[in-house]
């Protein structure tokens, strides 16, 4: 099996999760862009999207916003479209442009988002050459640590997501159109959840 087939292979995981908790998600997914729309990003942001990143937005291009029950399940993230990722770059760069070095952390041009809860957001470096993966860290409304690394890559983060879902750690209330976590997050994942 090639790294494609097992990326999409994860993320279809994730889906089936979606489907056997019957959350609403699955029918509000957004369809994936194509690789032409792909490579127009690209050469409009100037951004390198990696391998893997390529493929989340080419399988489904986010999910339409603020339909109750949309958001992943496994922590409170809202899935983010690549044009959403987009804006929300655009936006955390300019808060940021005038920050000092010393003394606060700014957002680097080649850090893209994925999914975000409020002001946070996990994200991927989009850089020169073009990766397969690239290591998902964390931005929170106090970005006090965004350089340690959350996750090896998106798909593992997918992978701990989908694994959230089938443990039943986290379950969706069809009467009340939300998610329900657990008290305490698992050792090892909480920056991701």
């Amino acid at each position: 099996m090639s790294d494609v087939e097992r990326d999409i292979d994860v993320f279809e995981r994730l889906r089936a999760s979606w489907l056997s908790h019957r959350s609403p998600i699955v029918d509000h997914l957004r369809a994936g862009l194509t690789t032409e729309e792909l490579d127009a990003v690209e050469a409009s942001s100037g951004l390198v999207l990696p391998v893997e990143m390529r493929l989340w937005w080419g399988w489904h291009n986010g999910v339409e916003p603020d339909v109750p029950g949309t958001r992943l399940g496994a922590g409170p993230w809202d899935l983010l479209s690549l044009a959403d990722a987009l804006k929300y770059r655009a936006r955390l760069i300019t808060l940021t442009e005038e920050f000092e070095e010393d003394d606060e952390v700014r957002w680097l041009p080649e850090w893209l988002p994925v999914v975000r809860y409020d002001s946070s957001y996990l994200f991927v470096t989009c850089g020169e050459p073009r990766t397969g993966h690239s290591e998902v860290r964390r931005w929170d409304d106090v970005p006090d640590d965004p350089y340690t690394v959350q996750s090896p890559s998106w798909t593992a983060a997918v992978t701990v997501f989908a694994e959230q879902l089938e443990s039943g750690d986290y379950t969706y209330s069809t009467e009340e159109s939300r998610w329900y976590g657990p008290a305490r997050r698992p050792a090892g994942v909480a920056r991701l959840l």
